[in-house]
């Protein structure tokens, strides 16, 4: 078979079968694992399960294990703390209100829609 280039990181390798897509390197086999796994949990009911129920067993037989790694590793929890953030802001922002009324105006070649939040106060003049 003549060489191809791995997935991950793109250094040429002699697969051993037409399928191998990854070369042998540590870090190349564990990223095929990795892709593996996400494309298991977003597919297979079963296996999310599975992997949930394992992941509830591991954390309750290690309890705290949480509290000390962010004792541990400040910079890490900051860091997760901002990103947390920023997931929950884009997680609001597609979630829409029910509380906020929306306004629809349609053409015959085109439609807006606007979203009034709660803060609104109507149209204000500028003199």
């Amino acid at each position: 078979m003549e060489q191809v280039p791995c997935v991950h990181c793109g250094k040429f390798f002699i697969p051993r079968n037409r399928k191998q897509n990854y070369g042998t390197e540590p870090d190349c086999q564990r990223a095929r694992k990795a892709a593996w796994q996400r494309y298991k949990m977003k597919t297979d009911v079963d296996y999310r399960t599975q992997q949930q129920l394992s992941n509830e067993k591991w954390v309750h037989k290690t309890p705290g294990y949480w509290t000390r790694y962010r004792q541990r590793n400040p910079d890490k929890a900051e860091r997760n703390r901002i990103l947390q953030h920023i997931r929950n802001r884009r997680n609001r922002q597609t979630d829409q209100d029910p509380a906020c009324p929306v306004i629809a105006k349609m053409d015959v070649s085109k439609v807006n829609i606007y979203i009034i939040s709660k803060g609104y106060r109507g149209l204000q003049r500028w003199t």
